[in-house]
């Protein structure tokens, strides 16, 4: 259970990080942007381009970025590690401590503080994400889902009204979202939607018709964003997104929730929607603007999933360099030991490397520049570390790592899904190689 003295002291921890970075009438969006840093030598759009800084440790971020990580990991140590196990093996939604980080502003960290966000970057985002999943994977794709798959685009394509109604309540923490657009048919071919809108002249409404599959907090979520053929002529072009409500909506249900093999303790299933009316005015965006959007909104994606594998990552390194500092063997610590050592610089090279690759992309974003090819770097190389720090930990921990009594064998679990979803491992080189060849068709002409 959440403690609620513990939660009311971060909860003034996060309002004094949003003074000190914003002030009581300062813009947030402005001050974020002012607040982005570098990373090899990226030139951010501040008021002062004479500067440029290159962050590559946490010692070398700006004030506020290491404040949200501070807070971010006491709270991932204090509520988020202790319940973890028994949330994982009970398949329990961790209803309080979501709540709470809806209150310290985390579930709308990087949303717009007019739109009910705290008004922060992308890099607090990454930084936020790493410490929460490292107490608990689970309550990180939560996280993720929500901010960057239905928030993201929201804010990016929606109108004034839609911000009101679909943002405010969500980036605030007091509702949940999802995203729809994997199908029982598709799942990296996400141009080959089939489910259905039909435009309705008479009642200016849309009917949708179709089912969306392996939908993350499916059970929780209050609305999600559904893209949908409006034009199957048109093929990619001619699918568009929609806003739709999934309380108390005729014609909408949730499939069964998935006994997964990882993040255990988030809902997964399916949305099914048969002859589910919504109005026009729930059209995210312009018609046949749904896969730019899908895209746009799986590369920011993409630094929050890369975030939540470093989480994983990070627990991971954490539980085998604790155990090799207390098991002996031998007459000795296992930590003497070169072949742990080994493995031990190895996971934190794999994970470090990953970390900055992060950075990089979420600043990238914080800047407005593209950042495509480096969101899928970072993912790509997020997911791999963390499966293979999880892998290894469990080798360091030798019989141990292979029984519940230990994380070990939950990190190795929930690391898996991370090479998986928005964006398979597979896709994520063909994107990097695909922008890379397009780099060399561009300097060769």
């Amino acid at each position: 259970m959440i403690i609620s003295h513990q939660r009311s002291s971060l909860r003034r921890t996060s309002l004094l990080i949003n003074r000190s970075i914003f002030g009581s009438n300062q813009n947030a969006t402005t001050a974020a942007a002012a607040a982005a840093v570098a990373v090899a030598g990226i030139t951010l759009p501040t008021p002062n381009r004479s500067r440029t800084r290159t962050y590559t440790t946490y010692d070398d971020l700006p004030e506020e970025h290491r404040m949200i990580r501070d807070m971010c990991r006491k709270f991932a140590d204090e509520e988020l590690s202790p319940n973890a196990h028994d949330w994982d093996k009970n398949h329990i939604y961790p209803k309080d401590a979501i709540a709470a980080m809806g209150e310290l502003g985390l579930m709308g960290i990087a949303v717009d503080d007019e739109h009910g966000g705290a008004g922060m970057d992308y890099l607090a985002y990454a930084i936020a994400m790493e410490e929460i999943s490292r107490g608990c994977a689970s309550a990180g794709v939560i996280m993720s889902a929500h901010l960057s798959l239905y928030c993201g685009p929201v804010q990016a394509f929606g109108s004034d009204a839609q911000k009101e109604e679909f943002l405010e309540p969500y980036a605030s923490g007091q509702k949940l979202g999802c995203f729809g657009l994997s199908e029982p048919g598709n799942g990296s071919d996400a141009g080959a939607a089939s489910t259905i809108a039909v435009y309705d002249e008479g009642n200016d409404t849309y009917v949708l018709n179709g089912t969306k599959a392996w939908i993350t907090n499916a059970h929780e979520a209050e609305c999600s964003v559904i893209f949908a053929t409006t034009d199957k002529d048109l093929k990619h072009k001619g699918i568009s997104a929609f806003l739709v409500p999934m309380k108390d909506m005729q014609g909408f249900s949730l499939g069964a929730k998935e006994d997964k093999l990882g993040i255990r303790a988030s809902s997964t299933s399916n949305l099914i929607m048969e002859d589910v009316i919504i109005p026009k005015s729930n059209l995210l965006g312009e018609t046949g603007q749904g896969f730019k959007i899908a895209m746009k909104t799986l590369d920011a994606g993409r630094i929050g999933v890369a975030g939540q594998a470093l989480g994983i990552a990070s627990a991971s390194i954490d539980c085998a360099v604790k155990y090799s500092l207390e098991r002996e063997a031998f007459g000795k610590s296992i930590s003497n030991l070169q072949s742990i050592q080994n493995k031990i610089s190895q996971m934190s090279v794999a994970r470090d490397s990953a970390r900055l690759l992060t950075w990089r992309a979420a600043i990238l974003k914080d800047s407005g520049r593209s950042f495509t090819k480096e969101a899928a770097m970072a993912k790509l190389a997020a997911s791999e570390a963390a499966t293979m720090c999880a892998h290894q930990a469990i080798q360091v921990l030798g019989g141990m790592g292979y029984v519940s009594d230990m994380p070990a064998e939950r990190h190795y679990r929930d690391a898996r899904i991370t090479e998986i979803y928005e964006g398979t491992s597979e896709i994520q080189h063909l994107v990097i190689a695909g922008n890379v060849l397009k780099e060399y068709k561009d300097l060769l002409e």
